[in-house]
């Protein structure tokens, strides 16, 4: 197995649909410019590589925003993306079926359609609450805030989450729900 750090085309096909208008012809011709053609994706995109088209991305939609809040936002788009595909929306309905808890213990199956390298860690801590610890967050924790999030909109919960702790590579955030 490579040890090289890949993300997916699924996770940009997730950006381009969460996005939609905000994925703008100014964004494409910026990513090309950077060295992604939206329009000849690669099968899989070094990990590091990914990053400054994140941000390319995320500069295009919010572009008023700190850049925190436009990778939270990212995130959360990411997500409404992802469960607008054919996979996503049954992937979608099944964690509608099984509930926050269970879901939360299955993160590792839904990581690996946009990459090869995030793991997770759940504890949980009650019934509606839960320490999730991601291996790699990419210096990117408000990211996953806004994954975070977006998962709770699919389930039809209200919910808070935050870092509870970041030691470098990874983070642990605390999600509660109602």
């Amino acid at each position: 197995m490579s040890s090289e750090r890949l993300v997916f085309p699924s996770l940009l096909d997730g950006y381009v649909k969460g996005l939609g208008p905000r994925f703008s012809a100014e964004t494409r011709a910026k990513l090309k410019a950077a060295g992604l053609d939206m329009d000849k994706l690669p099968p899989a995109i070094n990990a590091s590589a990914m990053i400054p088209f994140m941000d390319i991305i995320a500069s295009g939609a919010f572009p008023t925003d700190p850049r925190e809040e436009r990778l939270r936002l990212l995130g959360l788009s990411a997500i409404r993306g992802w469960q607008s595909g054919l996979l996503g929306s049954a992937a979608a309905a099944m964690i509608r079926l099984i509930g926050p808890v269970r879901a939360l213990t299955r993160l590792d199956r839904a990581f690996s359609t946009t990459n090869n390298f995030s793991k997770a860690k759940t504890e949980l801590l009650g019934p509606k609450e839960a320490l999730v610890t991601i291996n790699d967050v990419q210096e990117m924790p408000t990211y996953w805030i806004g994954i975070f999030q977006a998962a709770l909109e699919l389930l039809g919960l209200e919910g808070t989450v935050v870092v509870d702790h970041q030691t470098p590579p990874e983070a642990t955030f605390r999600i509660t729900w109602k």
